[in-house]
């Protein structure tokens, strides 16, 4: 199939419903898109690619690796406190396939429809199976949500459940069974609707991609802090809480420090948006992230995911 048939067949309608809103005045069709800028707000950019047998499997439907790839990529977002404007795709596959790209494609609406933002633009090659997805968001000036703002004293919070990714892919790793009673692998959701609520009141804040102790470790670094966090305090839906369990990624949840004083903001918060938040730790002055068990005792902290 032409690749120009071929994206306005699976891809050129997608999100449209939310173009106007979005400032798009130009989407998916022409050599690139175009966009309308707002002077009083400052634009929020990542990009994230996944690649098949590395950040999905290969035993996932089109539809669960669609929507899984986009939410994670918008999950950086989320982050930042910013507002999602729009996303693109650069896709490369083996073969053109009608039943693959067509459930590809519903992933991608349900994405769509669910943070309503368009698909804009992209590009299609062939090769080994990968997704790359372009997210850009929209900030007030100067309250983007960023690493480098923890102080001493600050309390680390995350939010929802760790670990629970972890759990579902190792038992699609056993049986690639995907009813596995956990949806967090296939599909994590962006925490968008608590990094807006966050603005003016966390200090610091990342999502949790690479494991909650590699990534809090990675505010602790920008913001020249050091951390005291807690094993029993942290979230887990299962008794026994490993440091593989918290630090293996995939939660795309928010980790971020706030005051002490913004602690009945932040249970309002957790309340009103169905969201739970935890208090895991403190930020202290010693440049080094320390875990303790349940004994007290410090525990040796490993890695969580690497890239390389």
């Amino acid at each position: 199939m032409d690749e120009h048939l071929l994206i306005q067949k699976y891809f050129s309608d997608i999100g449209s419903a939310y173009l106007a809103e979005r400032n798009v005045e130009v989407s998916v069709g022409d050599d690139s898109s175009i966009l309308n800028l707002n002077s009083d707000l400052q634009y929020v950019n990542s990009i994230d690619t996944s690649i098949e047998d590395i950040h999905f499997l290969n035993s996932m439907s089109p539809r669960d690796i669609a929507y899984r790839s986009c939410a994670v990529a918008l999950s950086d977002l989320a982050a930042c406190g910013a507002n999602p404007s729009w996303y693109s795709i650069a896709l490369t596959f083996p073969e053109v396939e009608d039943i693959w790209l067509e459930n590809f494609s519903l992933g991608l609406k349900d994405f769509s429809d669910e943070y309503k933002i368009p698909l804009v633009g992209g590009d299609t090659t062939k090769g080994k199976l990968s997704v790359t997805v372009q997210v850009m968001g929209e900030v007030e000036k100067e309250k983007a949500l960023l690493r480098s703002g923890a102080r001493e004293n600050d309390l680390i919070y995350v939010s929802g459940i760790i670990g629970d990714a972890f759990l579902q892919l190792r038992e699609l790793q056993k049986s690639q069974n995907q009813d596995t009673g956990f949806d967090a692998y296939l599909h994590p959701k962006a925490q968008i609707a608590l990094g807006l609520e966050l603005i003016d009141i966390a200090n610091s804040a990342i999502d949790i991609s690479d494991g909650l102790i590699q990534d809090l470790n990675l505010i602790c670094k920008s913001s020249d802090v050091g951390a005291k966090v807690y094993l029993s305090m942290i979230p887990t839906s299962v008794e026994d809480k490993t440091l593989e369990l918290i630090n293996s990624g995939d939660d795309y949840q928010i980790c971020f420090t706030a005051s002490e004083n913004n602690s009945t903001k932040i249970k309002h918060i957790s309340e009103r948006l169905g969201v739970p938040i935890t208090e895991i730790g403190k930020i202290t002055n010693s440049k080094e992230l320390i875990l303790l068990d349940y004994e007290g005792n410090k525990m040796e902290l490993g890695s969580g995911y690497s890239h390389f």
